[in-house]
């Protein structure tokens, strides 16, 4: 025996005219397929707004820094990196809810996003993750030599009068390791970029 469900004719013009709405502040489409990973324009908006510490950043610069997360990401997991523990996990949680200042705030923030606390602990594991894999595999590598340290002092003592010399070149020191390892995360990402199947979806022209 077949059934019909019968639908009054009012209630599917509704249905036909107005389609139930989106949740409230997410914006959703593929911006970018990472090796068959995929970033949604909402997970660029609220990483922009959650997370991302600079003001001037946008959705193009902001999704270049989630595929090259997601390209350390693999890295990480691929190399056995141990994940971070739940107590760093909580003391970067509030440590980023402080830079909101009055926790209203902050709630007010996630519900405009529709973002969920588990989301952001999640965000904050990666990123953590992230630090040790460059930590381990390209900060622990960086030298700078005694030569170097030299060398930029006396091409650079205007710079250094404020200072003893002693104090100066301990300065250089960190100027350059922190120099080099820079781009030494830069060539490694390059080449992480090389390997990877990475598709971005360009948005229409205005």
């Amino acid at each position: 025996m077949r059934f019909r469900v019968c639908i009054p004719i009012g209630l599917f013009l509704l249905l036909i005219l107005f389609p139930a709405p989106a949740p409230a502040g997410v914006a959703d489409r593929i911006m970018a397929v990472v090796n068959k990973d995929v970033i949604a324009l909402s997970d660029v908006q609220k990483y922009r707004e959650v997370f991302e510490e600079r003001r001037d950043a946008n959705d193009a610069a902001v999704l270049n820094e989630l595929i090259d997360q997601k390209l350390l990401l693999t890295e990480a997991k691929k190399l056995e990196i141990l994940p971070p523990s739940d107590d760093d996990i909580a003391q970067v949680y509030q440590k980023l809810r402080r830079r909101f200042g009055r926790p209203e705030t902050f709630e007010l923030l996630k519900a405009r996003l529709v973002l969920t606390d588990a989301e952001i602990e999640q965000q904050i594991k990666q990123r953590l993750l992230i630090d040790k894999l460059i930590e381990q595999r390209i900060n622990f590598f960086v030298f700078v030599t005694p030569e170097e340290i030299e060398t930029f002092y006396q091409e650079h003592l205007g710079e250094f009068k404020n200072q003893t010399p002693e104090a100066a070149r301990k300065t250089i020191a960190e100027i350059r390791a922190a120099e080099k390892a820079q781009q030494k995360l830069k060539d490694y990402i390059d080449r992480l970029r090389a390997k990877a199947d990475i598709r971005i979806n360009r948005p229409p022209p205005e």
